[in-house]
């Protein structure tokens, strides 16, 4: 368990993932009515605005009583609408399912198994984020199954962040996921599947922004400077691990950075990200899902550790060009 506990550590360090709102976008949660008449920076909202922004909620509201239909029945062709056609599925201990073909080919195998049967399934969304046809959310989890009739009832509890997209239809789907509990029930018949990457022409300034904050994330993760750890993080960020609770704040993480860092003896020896898509979105808005690996001591004279995750990250572009994030959740592979 110590181990586990120190490579969970280690994956709080790696997973550098933080988004911020404009001002001109909204920022939800579960306590902000849908009708409001200001945004929650106190400007004036207009009835279309309005109107617009209760068609967004309806949309994301639907795609989330499909995903528990379709999640409780396992019927594997719900599952699979629940997706855009480029989507990324993530999830903890398998390899990313990129595409909806290769995310219906396991939901598919999933749906197969025979005596296995989801009991509950209870997601909670913590923060909604709406952007000009995209929305960012991330909140917990909590299911029960069965794998055989008759059998042990199991339950599960998890954190996901995840990436939706508006269709032209005014419908929502998912772009990007982390954390499903259908990941973690799933995670022995998934296959891999090979990396995509976005086409990001014309923007070399920002991906040259983003590449800097590549190297000041793998500098801070060898130096283990709970400073340098924390800057990459916009004020008001909110990383996630596999188990909640999440992260939420500049100030929470750079006092989880701190106690992480605590002990000199711990010693990162490697750290290779691996990024696998960048995705740019409205405006100032980007989200990546990278792979990683990396090797620590934890003790002078230690054996080394090795370790392998998965990284979701939303980034938000600042006034100065400079690139951070806001949302960020990684996963041990």
């Amino acid at each position: 368990m110590k181990t586990n506990l120190t490579v969970i550590a280690l994956l709080f360090l790696l997973a550098n993932g933080t988004l911020v709102v404009r001002s001109s976008n909204r920022n939800l949660n579960s306590t902000t009515p849908i009708a409001a008449p200001a945004d929650v920076q106190g400007n004036s909202m207009t009835k279309k605005t309005v109107d617009a922004q209760a068609q967004d909620m309806a949309g994301i509201e639907k795609l989330h009583r499909q995903d528990i239909a379709a999640t409780l029945s396992r019927d594997p062709v719900a599952l699979t609408n629940l997706w855009t056609n480029d989507a990324v599925r993530l999830g903890p201990g398998q390899p990313a399912e990129v595409g909806r073909k290769a995310i219906r080919e396991t939901n598919q195998r999933w749906s197969a198994l025979p005596g296995f049967k989801v009991l509950s399934y209870v997601p909670e969304t913590k923060d909604l984020t709406i952007l000009d046809g995209w929305a960012v959310e991330w909140g917990y989890v909590t299911g029960s199954y069965v794998e055989s009739p008759g059998g042990e009832v199991k339950q599960i509890r998890g954190t996901r962040l995840a990436v939706l997209k508006k269709l032209p239809d005014r419908s929502w789907k998912w772009f990007r996921l982390m954390g499903t509990p259908l990941g973690v029930l799933a995670s022995h018949v998934v296959q891999g599947s090979r990396p995509s990457f976005g086409s990001n022409a014309g923007r070399q300034a920002d991906l040259a922004a983003i590449e800097k904050l590549h190297q000041q994330d793998i500098a801070a993760t060898l130096s283990r400077d709970p400073v340098a750890l924390t800057d990459s993080y916009t004020y008001d960020a909110v990383r996630l691990g596999p188990i909640p609770p999440a992260e939420v704040g500049k100030q929470v993480i750079l006092a989880s950075n701190q106690r992480q860092t605590a002990n000199k003896e711990f010693k990162v020896l490697n750290y290779v990200p691996e990024p696998k898509d960048l995705t740019f979105l409205d405006g100032g808005w980007a989200v990546e899902w990278r792979q990683f690996t990396g090797s620590f001591i934890a003790s002078a004279g230690g054996a080394p550790t090795q370790v392998r995750g998965t990284v979701l990250i939303v980034y938000k572009k600042m006034p100065d060009g400079s690139w951070k994030g806001f949302r960020g959740m990684g996963v041990p592979a």
